[in-house]
């Protein structure tokens, strides 16, 4: 409830960059249709060879941890990763861990692109956590559907901390909107899709019609983007084709938690500095061994209070506000 709260009270941080997206794409106001369009730069986009890429990662770590990047080393050194392009080849990129004492695989499908390096960033980070858990049984060391973008999503952040300085402001540009993008996607998006399911299950409890849950959904969508966006009715039935909400019911709500999460952490980073980082190590250990609430509280983390989520809008605040004044 406290995590939900946060979102919804922050939904205009989000729709302030939509309205800022639009003149990035040369439209005076975004349609929904719109909302991923990629932003127009005057430069030609960066490209990082692999070995580069690599460099960049272990580089982002390191400054945080040397033991983490020397688990992110480990999966490389072990040719663990899967970055070619090559005919039948499936799409996406994923990290699996066959059993807690086996180096963990990846696979990516690297173009050389500055989002392709952030994905590797985002694998490496689930491999890592993988590996800080290693010692604990199969049971346990997969870490929570909760707290399993914790590392992944940190990864992202510790690189894009990393490099944020030695990059132009165009590239900047194009590589915050598609982080603010992201935030949007795997926060705002899936909490809002998650207020939607329980108003949704309450109103079936009390027999409803397909029209009201799709009247329903539109207004959670105005409650959501405001006057940034244009909606048009169409959108009120959007909900009937995302698989999750009958296939895994209330799972968007770890995307939330989990990315959010990070995002908090990553600010309590900032203000301690060296001193987190045997706290957050202790965290990835756990693995799936303890309660996410429980294991948070052991380090000081009270999840149930407003100020720890917003903890992590505040940074994407501070992401939105650099973004407009480049």
């Amino acid at each position: 409830e406290s995590l939900l709260e946060v979102c919804k009270k922050n939904a205009p941080v989000f729709q302030k960059y939509f309205s800022k997206k639009a003149s990035m794409v040369g439209m005076k106001k975004l349609r929904r249709y719109d909302l991923y369009a990629p932003t127009k730069t005057s430069s030609k986009e960066k490209n990082y060879s692999y070995d580069n890429a690599i460099k960049l990662v272990l580089d982002s770590l390191a400054k945080f941890s040397p033991k983490i990047s020397s688990f992110a080393a480990k999966v490389f050194n072990e040719n663990h990763v899967d970055y070619s392009i090559r005919p039948g080849k499936r799409d996406g990129a994923f990290c699996s861990t066959p059993l807690p004492y086996i180096t963990p695989f990846v696979l990516i499908n690297y173009t050389g692109k500055s989002r392709d390096v952030f994905t590797l960033a985002h694998e490496i980070g689930h491999a890592v956590h993988s590996i800080a858990a290693s010692d604990k049984s199969i049971l346990v060391s997969d870490a929570s559907l909760p707290l399993a973008e914790t590392a992944s999503t940190y990864s992202e952040l510790l690189l894009y901390d990393n490099i944020s300085n030695t990059i132009s402001d165009n590239e900047k540009k194009s590589m915050l909107a598609e982080k603010i993008d992201d935030f949007y996607a795997t926060i705002c998006r899936q909490s809002f899709f998650t207020i939607f399911e329980m108003d949704a299950h309450k109103q079936i409890a009390n027999s409803t019609t397909v029209d009201e849950l799709s009247g329903t959904y539109l207004k959670n969508l105005k409650t959501q983007f405001g006057n940034s966006i244009d909606i048009s009715d169409d959108f009120g039935s959007e909900w009937s084709y995302i698989p999750h909400f009958y296939h895994s019911p209330f799972y968007c709500y770890s995307y939330s938690f989990g990315n959010l999460l990070s995002l908090s952490l990553f600010q309590t980073y900032k203000k301690e500095g060296e001193s987190f980082v045997p706290t957050y190590m202790d965290i990835l250990a756990a693995g799936g061994s303890k309660k996410p609430e429980l294991l948070l509280k052991e380090h000081g983390f009270d999840i149930s209070k407003a100020e720890f989520w917003q903890a992590g809008f505040d940074y994407i605040k501070n992401q939105v506000n650099t973004l407009s004044k480049l």
